[in-house]
């Protein structure tokens, strides 16, 4: 039998996480300028893509997004139900992650690319913006690896370290629209702790 529960292994490789981003990331942003109004569409597509609500999401949608960002999203098949995403979209990582992941990647980068969008047009949203985004993210992935019954025993170890790193990154950037970056400090740290829940995932004979 498997040694612990997924989610004692999984707090200790997000440890391991933090300390390598911790030790290594760059200084984060100075505090955002809230003297601006939100742009107002972006706003009402993230809260509903944060909630699950991809009915509202596209009944939101901002109209000129695809002139801005060059594609527009389309609606797949989620854990949940039909989701929007961007067509593009995959799930960043230095280490090899489940392919169950990959839908709901693509819903946190249409996400962030409407917090982008938002910022680019004038109308920055507020941090709890990319919050929600993430919250959803985790959910997401949680979801995966519950409601998928072939999912390796490391599904959710993946999932919190995922999350974790998206999360880190945010913190960083004071949760504002995703800025370019150097990528490595967090980079290393999601791979050092992908290899610590790998190896924490030992049976008894």
């Amino acid at each position: 039998m498997i040694i612990g529960s997924a989610r004692a292994r999984a707090a200790t490789t997000v440890g391991v996480l933090a300390a390598y981003v911790w030790v290594g990331a760059a200084g984060s942003p100075g505090a955002q300028d809230r003297s601006t109004a939100e742009h107002p569409a972006a706003a009402a597509t993230v809260l509903a893509l944060g909630s699950g609500d991809t009915d509202t999401a596209s009944a939101a949608f901002p109209p000129d997004f695809e002139t801005a960002m060059r594609y527009s999203p389309i609606r797949e098949p989620g854990v949940s139900g039909e989701r929007l995403s961007d067509p593009q979209g995959s799930c960043s990582s230095p280490v090899p992650l489940p392919a169950l992941f990959e839908p709901a990647c693509r819903t946190h980068d249409l996400g962030y690319d409407l917090l982008r969008f938002a910022r680019d047009s004038g109308g920055e949203l507020g941090p709890d913006a990319r919050r929600a985004l993430d919250r959803n993210l985790t959910r997401d992935l949680r979801e995966a690896c519950a409601t998928e019954p072939d999912a390796a025993p490391g599904c959710v170890i993946a999932a919190e370290v995922a999350s974790v790193a998206v999360r880190i990154n945010s913190w960083r950037q004071q949760y504002r629209a995703p800025s370019p970056e150097s990528p490595l400090p967090i980079l290393l740290g999601l791979g050092t702790a992908a290899t610590a829940g790998a190896a924490g995932l030992r049976v008894r004979s």
